[in-house]
């Protein structure tokens, strides 16, 4: 919807990516913050790690499968809808096709390849593309950092992605778009395995920014008799510095910094960007998550203190945004750019909050039963 959207795309598969390397490394007793006694995950790791990452990922995807069937399956009743309007009736063979490609978005197929290229530049849910190339994707980079260890940290999460965009920015004078394909290969996977791995990055560098300036953790140390629960919530990135404790010099360097990028990156996806400024704003991402996501700045406290709920919101809004900009623009269309897209906006977050509500309903009774 954005001019720069994509970049949005590349923001959630960085969080990915973060997250994916910081549960190995807290499952495995790599995290400075946790014991390897307390992570009975280490095993199951280590005895099948390629089953363990397609676990880990299904898992992922089959909880937003909710979120994302719903946005892509509006997108078709809108097509019958316009159907009716504008010729008073559907035809049988677009019912036919169009269930077919429905049922193919449905089973994250878009950017696999599967269908080959012609039929993946032709879905209609957008976010598709992210969870598609995530489909592949994410269990690759997984099994890299598990089986990799140290090269993986320090040489892996670095160069790769340099290479990766080196390559687009000297092939394609920028960044690839997410529906594209470079050859036999979908655009998809490139971006997605350049962002995973930043991620990874992002994660090295939160932990020993926090580590190093933050009080509370840079004795490395850990209760050895807590619960592997106890151990991932002390390894969280919301655990302590921004909320409480002396706020030296560095927190209101790093606090102001984080605003700094994070005003920039909004710029960049409002105004849009093209070339090798498009390249530059994916640093400006990863550079303010490494901020973020270490827990040390005004604004993660703030985050994670008052708006953990809205945070929890934004990859089900992903996944229901462009269906729902699709019927707004269907049936608003007298409204201008900036109109739609608050509109756009409040309809995904009412839409959003709705969904959750319901599916945790269900999940509650489910458990009961």
């Amino acid at each position: 919807m954005l001019p720069s959207g994509g970049l949005i795309g590349d923001a959630f598969f960085m969080l990915t990516g973060y997250y994916a390397v910081r549960h190995i490394c807290v499952r495995t007793g790599k995290n400075k913050t946790t014991e390897s006694s307390v992570t009975p995950g280490k095993d199951e790791i280590s005895g099948r790690p390629l089953l363990y990452c397609i676990k880990y990922t299904l898992n992922k995807l089959i909880r937003l499968f909710p979120y994302m069937a719903f946005g892509t399956v509006i997108i078709y009743i809108l097509e019958y809808v316009n159907d009716i309007r504008l010729k008073g009736s559907v035809d049988v063979v677009d019912i036919t096709s169009r269930s077919k490609d429905m049922l193919i978005e449905l089973l994250y197929l878009p950017l696999t390849g599967l269908m080959g290229e012609i039929s993946a530049l032709n879905y209609r849910n957008a976010p598709m593309w992210y969870l598609s190339a995530l489909l592949i994707a994410l269990p690759v980079v997984m099994y890299l950092c598990i089986r990799l260890g140290k090269v993986f940290k320090y040489i892996l999460v670095w160069a790769v992605p340099v290479c990766l965009q080196i390559f687009m920015l000297k092939a394609f004078n920028g960044v690839l778009p997410w529906q594209q394909f470079a050859g036999p290969v979908s655009s998809g996977y490139i971006r997605g395995i350049s962002s995973l791995l930043m991620g990874g990055g992002i994660y090295y560098v939160s932990e020993y920014i926090r580590n190093r300036y933050n009080s509370g953790y840079t004795s490395g140390t850990a209760d050895t008799t807590a619960t592997a629960d106890t151990a991932a919530k002390q390894a969280r990135p919301d655990a302590g510095y921004g909320r409480k404790g002396n706020k030296s010099k560095a927190f209101w360097v790093f606090s102001i910094l984080e605003v700094v990028l994070l005003i920039v990156f909004f710029g960049c996806v409002a105004v849009g960007v093209t070339g090798f400024y498009e390249l530059a704003a994916l640093y400006v991402i990863e550079a303010m998550f490494m901020l973020s996501l270490s827990g040390i700045t005004f604004l993660s406290g703030l985050s994670f203190k008052h708006a953990g709920y809205l945070g929890r919101l934004s990859l089900p809004i992903y996944c229901i945004h462009w269906g729902i900009y699709r019927w707004v623009a269907s049936f608003f269309g007298y409204l201008d750019y900036r109109a739609a897209m608050l509109l756009t906006l409040v309809l995904c977050l009412i839409t959003a909050i709705l969904l959750v509500a319901v599916l945790n309903r269900l999940s509650l009774h489910k458990k009961r039963a």
